[in-house]
């Protein structure tokens, strides 16, 4: 109660236990015990909910492995004619996917995400553990391969490899057609924003892979560094 009176509506997902007698459908949990529920705080999803009345089932609008989509347009690009419908709410204004925790038994954070795991801990008042890798997947971002955008990725470099392109943080990298920066301001929300319409728009551009410079591992650095990792991943 405590995360959610604080952080909610917002960003985070808490992972729940099921009660025996629920009445969640199946094909909504993927057949688990468990189930992911957040509050979402943009003023269209929750306009939405509020005429269904209902819980609404909500899966990433991607394909499995690859880049998650931040405005309609990607959604269009990842889906061409397969989707009848899209709700335009605008573009994504943090960029990244939600913090999970899971509160089945001690909180663990299964994906760290805005809210970070400092502010978890300023809510509950004690450190919250973070579960990297798990033989059981209890919900998205724990595969060992995601938000892919489709062509190699390769991390701490200094520049790009051979009809490759560049990912920048900061000014200490020059301007180059190939070099795309996530934020010269050395701002990592701007680059939480930027990750992911960054790689995507790399991919458009025909680039065979994609470098990365070294990202500060910490507050908001962490969720990206989690996101470049699970890229890099074979």
């Amino acid at each position: 109660m405590k995360l959610y009176k604080k952080l909610c509506p917002g960003p985070i997902t808490f992972i729940l236990n099921k009660k025996p007698k629920s009445k969640i459908s199946k094909k909504a949990t993927a057949g688990k015990k468990t189930v992911a529920v957040r509050f979402p705080q943009h003023p269209v999803a929750r306009r939405l909910l509020k005429m269904l009345r209902v819980p609404l089932a909500a899966p990433s609008a991607n394909i499995s492995s690859r880049l998650s989509p931040t405005s309609a347009k990607d959604v269009i690009d990842e889906f061409n004619n397969k989707v009848k419908f899209i709700l335009d709410g605008g573009k994504c204004k943090i960029g990244l996917e939600s913090t999970i925790i899971d509160l089945t038994k001690k909180p663990v954070i299964l994906r760290q995400g805005f809210i970070t795991p400092k502010k978890i801990y300023k809510v509950l008042g004690k450190k919250i553990l973070f579960r990297k890798i798990s033989k059981i997947i209890k919900s998205p971002g724990q595969l060992k391969l995601h938000y892919s955008p489709g062509i190699p990725v390769y991390l701490n470099r200094t520049k790009a490899k051979k009809n490759g392109a560049f990912i920048s943080f900061g000014k200490k990298f020059k301007n180059a057609k190939n070099y795309f920066n996530l934020s010269e301001k050395n701002n990592l929300t701007e680059a939480a924003k930027n990750l992911y319409n960054t790689m995507r728009y790399i991919k458009k551009l025909k680039f065979k892979s994609i470098s990365v410079c070294k990202i500060p591992n910490l507050g908001l650095g962490k969720a990206i560094n989690d996101r470049l990792e699970k890229a890099s991943n074979k």
